[in-house]
């Protein structure tokens, strides 16, 4: 009996002196886009990777092997806490995300950096109080840099040259665009350019450059029109289910904490930046024909511009906010990163 409570006693003295486990999260994260993407390589998974280390690997993140449906499904599938984390574009929901769409319009600028990072800004002076992310924690946002067109076969250097041109496209202002040209825009998600581009479903395209690598087109489509500025641009917003951050350590919020908010949009921005260059690069290697956008294609584009500002403001409205303060202190805060 005396042994027994010996060895009892020094169990308990074993276990009060032993340190704690590490209690350790493991959160699953989704992609619409193939892991292989350069803005999973370049931008999410360093940004997994560094919160992980961060958190001396108390958080960890399970990179699902396929994604969970369309792309605007993902803040839905993230609030419910079908997966932890994700990404989406503001412009795939464009009636829940009204107020952000000013991201989407021409001539914003050139850099993602500065876009980005402009945008977090106007986010947290106008918007964060709105809660348009119930259910979430929302890391961040940023954009994808400067649109251009895409052609398989010619210039775009008027609005007449669209004339019956299948194109596809991602966001309202291009689509918009497409349209009041005489064109036909055909709404597919992003992972899906090569196949209507290879079959000859669409003839040309709007992306970013870096969307020639990473989704395979660069022979497709080699005729690029730049319009300096951004055709257009598209927004991404990177959330958090709120209840798991939550569950979270003081230790693991605060490693999370570190890559939200501008942090985060500088660092997307850079992501961007580096592929979007490594897109154009690729486009100048393989000998595609590259052109800056025409003064009668610049007019057009501003012409139809007049419509999409006054076409914001007035979505704008309708949920409370005031869409031309927004559009004057986005631009100025692009300005002022740009240096200009």
């Amino acid at each position: 009996m005396k042994y027994r409570m010996l060895v009892a006693g020094a169990a308990i003295a074993a276990a009060l002196g032993a340190p704690a486990a590490k209690a350790e999260t493991t959160l699953t994260y989704a992609s619409w886009v193939p892991w292989t993407h350069p803005i999973n390589v370049n931008l999410y998974v360093p940004w997994m990777n560094a919160i992980e280390k961060a958190s001396n690997g108390e958080v960890k993140f399970r990179r699902l092997p396929k994604g969970i449906g369309h792309p605007r499904a993902y803040l839905d599938a993230v609030r419910t806490g079908q997966i932890d984390a994700g990404f989406s574009v503001h412009g795939y929901s464009p009636k829940r995300f009204a107020a952000y769409l000013f991201a989407e319009l021409p001539f914003l600028g050139d850099r993602a950096v500065a876009s980005s990072v402009a945008l977090q800004r106007t986010h947290e002076k106008f918007f964060e109080a709105k809660n348009y992310y119930p259910g979430t924690k929302l890391i961040g946002m940023n954009t994808h840099g400067p649109g251009l067109i895409f052609h398989s076969k010619k210039f775009i250097k008027s609005p007449a040259d669209m004339k019956g041109q299948k194109m596809r496209t991602g966001g309202p202002v291009p689509k918009a665009l497409v349209e009041a040209w005489g064109g036909v825009p055909i709404r597919q998600p992003a992972p899906k350019s090569y196949e209507i581009l290879s079959t000859g479903i669409a003839d040309g395209i709007t992306f970013p450059w870096e969307s020639l690598v990473s989704f395979k087109i660069l022979k497709l489509v080699p005729y690029a029109t730049y319009v300096p500025g951004g055709l257009y641009s598209s927004s991404h917003y990177l959330v958090m289910n709120q209840k798991k951050y939550e569950s979270l350590s003081p230790a693991g919020k605060k490693a999370v904490d570190q890559y939200t908010g501008q942090n985060f949009a500088r660092m997307a921005g850079a992501a961007w930046d580096k592929i979007n260059d490594a897109g154009e690069a690729a486009a100048k290697k393989a000998g595609n024909h590259i052109m800056t956008a025409t003064d009668a294609l610049v007019d057009g584009v501003k012409k139809a511009n007049v419509k999409f500002e006054a076409d914001y403001i007035a979505g704008a409205k309708k949920v409370g906010i005031d869409g031309a303060a927004v559009l004057k202190f986005y631009r100025a805060e692009v300005a002022k990163l740009q240096g200009k």
